[in-house]
C-alpha cells in the first residue's frame, strides 16, 4: 500500500520539498507564494463551495474527469489557502484510489508543515479531505 498516501507525490519529491523549504520562516513564505499563485475563478466564493470547520472560511470544488481528480480551492486566510494548495499538489490529477489513500497528517508531517496546522485548521482541512474521499 506503501506510497499512496501522498496522492500523486511519492516520497522522495516530498524530502526534496522538505529540504528546499527549511526553516518556519521559509515555509510560512512558501504557503504564502502558493496562496498567491492559486488560480481561482472570480465568482467560485459560493455556498456551494463552502467547506466548514476551520477558523477561515474554505471553498472547494471537486471535478472528476476521466478518474482524475481536477480541484479549486480558495480561502480568506492566506496560511489556510497555502496549506489547501499543499493538498491541491498532492491531489490534482490523482485517481479515486489515491484519493481515498490519501493522508493529511502523513503528507503534512513529510513537509515539515505540521506546526501551521493548528486544530481548528486540520479540523477544516480534514472535511476538506473527506469531501472529496466520499
Amino acid at each position: 500500500m506503501g506510497g499512496f498516501m501522498y496522492g500523486v507525490m511519492a516520497e522522495t519529491d516530498l524530502a526534496a520539498m522538505r529540504q528546499q523549504l527549511g526553516s518556519r520562516e521559509n515555509r510560512m513564505r512558501y504557503l504564502v507564494q502558493l496562496a498567491k499563485a492559486a488560480q481561482v475563478p472570480a465568482d467560485f466564493r459560493t455556498a456551494e463551495h463552502e467547506v466548514f470547520g476551520c477558523e477561515a472560511r474554505v471553498w472547494v470544488q471537486a471535478d472528476w474527469q476521466d478518474d482524475q481528480l481536477a480541484l479549486t480551492v480558495d480561502s480568506e486566510s492566506r496560511v489556510v489557502l497555502g496549506l489547501l494548495m499543499v493538498i491541491r499538489q498532492a491531489l490534482q490529477g490523482a485517481r479515486r484510489d489515491q484519493v481515498s489513500a490519501y493522508s493529511l497528517d502523513e503528507h503534512f508531517d513529510a513537509l515539515g508543515l505540521s506546526d501551521f496546522v493548528t486544530s481548528s485548521r486540520r479540523n477544516g482541512l480534514s472535511n476538506v479531505i473527506k469531501k472529496l474521499q466520499e
